[in-house]
């Protein structure tokens, strides 16, 4: 009981170690996934989340974690809904997304 609702969940998800580690195995996937550290400009712009003060921040609080390039970085992004349009539903649905920021913004950022 949470502010007097009454929550009641089944909660799906998805691993997501072992679909890292596939990325890692990958010589490819595994460059592009160090990029923010071998590739990115440091021309004092504000092109790609590797270039923002929180994440220098979190490079100075944590410097074993910042040591290795191959720790990813992730986003996590989530938003609910009532799928029947009814606000006295007790049904909603809370996707969730994972962003993977190690990568370029040309990868991480794509539409598709």
């Amino acid at each position: 009981m949470m502010w007097g609702i009454t929550i009641q969940s089944e909660v799906w998800y998805l691993p997501t170690i072992s679909p890292f580690k596939c990325l890692f195995a990958n010589v490819n996937d595994a460059k592009n996934l160090r990029w923010h550290a071998n590739g990115k400009k440091i021309d004092g712009l504000l092109r790609h989340v590797a270039n923002s003060p929180q994440w220098k921040k979190i490079d100075s609080l944590f410097p074993e974690f910042e040591s290795d390039p191959r720790n990813l970085r992730v986003g996590l992004a989530t938003d609910g809904m009532n799928p029947y349009g009814n606000l006295s539903s007790k049904h909603s649905l809370w996707p969730v997304l994972v962003i993977i920021y190690n990568l370029s913004y040309w990868l991480c950022m794509k539409r598709r």
